[in-house]
């Protein structure tokens, strides 16, 4: 059967991320760290530099995994460089557009990924009931793409962002309704294969600053290739105040159906699916029985002491690290669990918009709130709403130049040059 899509590509910054752990423990801490996959999204990837681990392994995901031991105040880290490229679900009649670049043309699947990619596990349950609702949901659509549409239009319009999630997993979601970007992609992930659609969970982070996780998916079709989900941000697009903040600190598109089979291309891969195994394997059997106090998760349906136990042996998801705490864990922070990591935007003049859009939204907000704020009180300091319109103004020039700025923004211009000209009696 002729495909009806297709998916193409076009390069949008390169990207460095220097990640690092730091054992603060008192005694030796196991890290497993995922190493940086290619994917048709995540390209020309270099390792600039690298603690030499003890050992390496490859999942079967693709991902290279790195094993560490880790003494008391020694450090790991990880710095790698990468090609972004933005990702469009298109009709195969557009592929004459001037703006293609480049179709993935590896869309085949081996009999062993695709079983990779169906199988059930504790945060993407396969069960009876999930295909029976699935099926419910799809309706009369046979087509892989239109059923994932279905399932996608379905999360988007009955779950609602909340974070931080009571549990862990796709029936989790399905029994409380909410929860954050790791929640939408299991049930998604978790519907798709009761259909026998490939799903993966895609795990990884926000290309901007310090320490933004975040999760998605992607769902595989023949002669198309892996086509990028995200349910939870098309979710958190539903409200303007969440659009303007994504938008402006992720660089996100404003549009909500968009994220069905396209993405912006400012993320960073780290992994691809969830329980992937340890290698070498985790000593659940000679691990000390979990301290008192010690703080368990649901995860998958089960209570997990996260960095004391495994999940039969997998990872729930390497994001990049699961680890090993060898003495009594005293972490107070989640980079004890997980590590830390800060992106950069290698291209000067792309760097330098970043910190001006940043600055100049801070600055922004702070002027305007302060005017607003004293005029309560009959303080009317109409310089201050002169600097507040001015920075609103460079930020918008910068979201502009970014391809970032959308109709939020552009309406808050319009509010702020009828504010501007009131302060000066214009009109």
């Amino acid at each position: 059967m002729q495909q009806r899509y297709q998916l193409v590509y076009k390069k949008t910054k390169t990207y460095r991320i220097d990640y690092t752990y730091d054992n603060r423990q008192r005694s030796q801490v196991d890290l497993w760290l995922a190493l940086p996959a290619p994917s048709m999204s995540q390209r020309n990837i270099r390792i600039l530099s690298q603690t030499p681990p003890q050992e390496t392994a490859l999942l079967p995901t693709g991902n290279p995994l790195a094993y560490y031991e880790i003494g008391a105040g020694q450090r790991v880290v990880l710095s790698f460089s990468f090609d972004a490229y933005e990702t469009r679900l298109v009709p195969v009649k557009a592929s004459g557009d001037q703006t293609v670049r480049e179709t993935d043309g590896a869309a085949v699947l081996t009999d062993e990924e695709r079983q990779f990619y169906l199988r059930s596990t504790p945060l993407v349950p396969v069960t009876d009931e999930i295909r029976e609702e699935a099926l419910r949901i799809v309706g009369d659509a046979l087509e892989p793409i239109e059923q994932a549409r279905r399932l996608f239009d379905h999360i988007v319009a009955h779950y609602r962002y909340h974070w931080p999630p009571q549990e862990r997993g796709a029936l989790a979601m399905r029994c409380h309704k909410k929860g954050d970007c790791g929640e939408f992609a299991f049930l998604f992930a978790a519907y798709c294969r009761s259909l026998d659609i490939p799903c993966r969970t895609v795990i990884g982070a926000w290309a901007t600053g310090t320490f933004q996780p975040h999760a998605w998916n992607e769902f595989f079709v023949d002669g198309v290739g892996w086509i990028p989900v995200d349910a939870s941000v098309a979710a958190v697009m539903k409200n303007p105040v969440k659009q303007l903040a994504f938008v402006t600190r992720y660089g996100t598109r404003s549009s909500g159906r968009s994220y069905f089979g396209n993405l912006e291309g400012k993320r960073i891969i780290f992994s691809f699916d969830s329980s992937l195994p340890l290698i070498p394997a985790y000593p659940d059997d000679t691990q000390p029985p979990v301290p008192e106090g010690y703080q368990s998760f649901m995860v998958g349906g089960e209570m997990l002491a996260w960095g004391y136990r495994s999940q039969q042996g997998n990872a729930p998801y390497l994001q990049p690290a699961y680890v090993r705490f060898s003495g009594k864990p005293e972490p107070d922070k989640v980079s004890d669990y997980m590590g830390t990591w800060r992106v950069h935007e290698t291209a000067f003049g792309s760097a330098a918009s970043l910190w001006i859009k940043r600055i100049s939204f801070v600055l922004f907000f702070l002027f305007l709130f302060l005017y607003h704020g004293l005029s309560l009180f009959q303080m009317r300091l109409e310089r201050l709403n002169t600097l507040s319109t001015a920075f609103f103004t460079l930020l918008l020039l910068t979201l502009i130049l970014r391809r970032e700025a959308y109709w939020v923004t552009y309406l808050f211009a319009v509010l702020m040059t009828l504010s501007l000209l009131s302060s000066f009696q214009l009109y």
